[in-house]
C-alpha cells in the first residue's frame, strides 16, 4: 500500500498543479446547490443516474435543500412497479433503481423528521422492484471461467446477471436493511466468484475459451465497495485490492477514480488498523484533466463525493454477515 511517504511520480504523470482542494470544493459546493437535477453532461436531458450521485453528493456536503431536490425528482420519476429507469422514463432500463434506493435512505437518514414516510416509501417500492428482478442463468460450459447459475442482476431484463449492476443492487439492498435476503446473499457469492485470480474484475466474465480476461478499474473497484464490511469473508479480495492500489496513481477516468477510492477508503474502514493512503495526487490530476477535456457537473460531482473520503454517504451501511450456506458454497467453490 504506497503511502505519504514513499508515493511517487512517474515521468508520464501529468504535473502538479496549484491547484488547492479546499478552494474546488466550495466552488463545486456551490455548482451543486444551484443545480442538484442534471444529466451526464452539460446541456444533456437529466437521468437517474447523474441525479442519484447528485444527492448523495449534497448529503455528504449537508446541502440538504440540493438532496431533497434530486432525491423528490427521482421519487417523481419512480414507476408505478417500484423502478426508477435511466432516463427517468417508463422505458428502461432500470438498473438506476438501486443507485435510487441508496439516495433516498441516506436523506431519510439525515433528515428523518423532515422526509416522513415518502423516502421509505419510495425506496422500500424500488427494493421490491429489484427483487423481481433477475439475471438469467445459462448452461456453464468449459468456455467460461464464472459460475453461471448464480443470479444476480442483469443491465437489462432478460440478459444474463453482470458484475456491475449486481454490485449496486448489492449495495441498495445493504444500505436499505436487506441484507439478509437471500438475493443479497446470493449476490455478494457472485461478486466473489466473478474476481478474477490473479487480482481485479472484468464486465461479468472471468476466463472465456481458457483465457484469462483483463481486469478493468470500475467492476474491480465497485466489487470491493459493495464487499467492504462483510463479516465471514477471508481474502478474496486481496488481489482485487493490490490491484486498486496499484492503479491509483495512474491515469485514469474520473468516474473510475471515484469508485477507486471510495473502494480504498471502505477497505481502510474495514480493518481495525486504517492504512494511510494518499488521494490528493489523483484527485488533483483527475479535476485538471475534467477541466481541460470539457465542463461536467456529474463527474465532478463524483470525485466531489469520492473527496469526502471516510464520509461519503455510499459507504454509510452497517456490517453484511455471509450466511452459513453462503459461506459454504464459496469455500467448496475454493476448493474445487
Amino acid at each position: 500500500m504506497p503511502s505519504k511517504a514513499n508515493q511517487s511520480l512517474s515521468s508520464n504523470q501529468p504535473d502538479r498543479t496549484d491547484l488547492v482542494l479546499a478552494d474546488w470544493k466550495a466552488q463545486q459546493i456551490k455548482r451543486l446547490r444551484a443545480k442538484p437535477t442534471i444529466g451526464y453532461a452539460a446541456g444533456e436531458p437529466v437521468a437517474a443516474e447523474p441525479v442519484a450521485f447528485a444527492a448523495l453528493a449534497a448529503v455528504a456536503y449537508e446541502q440538504m435543500d440540493a438532496a431533497i431536490s434530486a432525491c423528490d425528482c427521482l421519487r417523481q420519476a419512480q414507476n408505478p412497479d417500484g423502478s426508477v429507469a435511466v432516463n427517468l422514463d417508463a422505458i428502461g432500463p432500470y438498473w438506476t433503481t438501486s443507485l435510487s434506493c441508496i439516495a433516498w435512505r441516506q436523506l431519510e437518514i439525515r433528515q428523518r423528521i423532515q422526509a416522513g414516510e415518502k423516502y421509505r416509501t419510495a425506496y422500500k417500492r424500488g427494493l421490491d422492484f429489484l427483487l423481481s428482478l433477475e439475471g438469467e442463468r445459462i448452461s456453464r460450459t468449459e468456455a467460461t471461467g464464472h459460475n453461471t447459475q448464480l443470479v444476480g442482476w442483469p443491465w437489462v431484463e432478460g440478459t444474463h446477471s453482470w458484475l456491475e449492476p449486481t454490485a449496486m443492487a448489492l449495495l441498495a439492498m445493504r444500505h436499505c436493511g436487506a441484507s439478509e435476503h437471500p438475493r443479497a446473499q446470493e449476490a455478494a457469492e457472485l461478486l466473489i466468484d466473478r474476481q478474477i485470480e490473479s487480482g481485479g474484475a472484468n464486465y461479468g466474465n472471468t476466463i472465456v475459451l481458457g483465457q484469462t480476461l483483463v481486469p478493468h478499474v470500475m467492476p474491480s473497484a465497485m466489487s470491493v465497495v459493495a464487499l467492504h464490511h462483510i463479516e465471514s469473508l477471508s481474502d478474496p479480495l486481496g488481489p482485487t485490492i493490490r490491484y486498486l492500489q496499484n492503479e491509483l496513481n495512474r491515469p485514469m477516468a474520473a468516474v473510475s477514480l471515484a469508485w477507486t477510492i471510495h473502494a480504498l477508503v471502505s477497505v481502510g474502514l474495514s480493518q481495525q488498523q486504517r492504512f494511510d493512503m494518499e488521494f490528493d495526487w489523483p484527485l488533483r490530476s483527475a479535476i485538471n484533466r475534467l477541466h481541460r477535456i470539457e465542463d461536467n457537473p456529474h463527474r465532478q460531482n463524483l470525485l466531489l463525493l469520492s473527496a469526502s473520503l471516510a464520509d461519503s454517504p455510499l459507504l454509510n451501511m452497517s456490517k453484511m454477515k455471509l450466511s452459513t450456506k453462503a459461506s459454504s458454497n464459496r469455500k467448496s467453490q475454493e476448493t474445487s
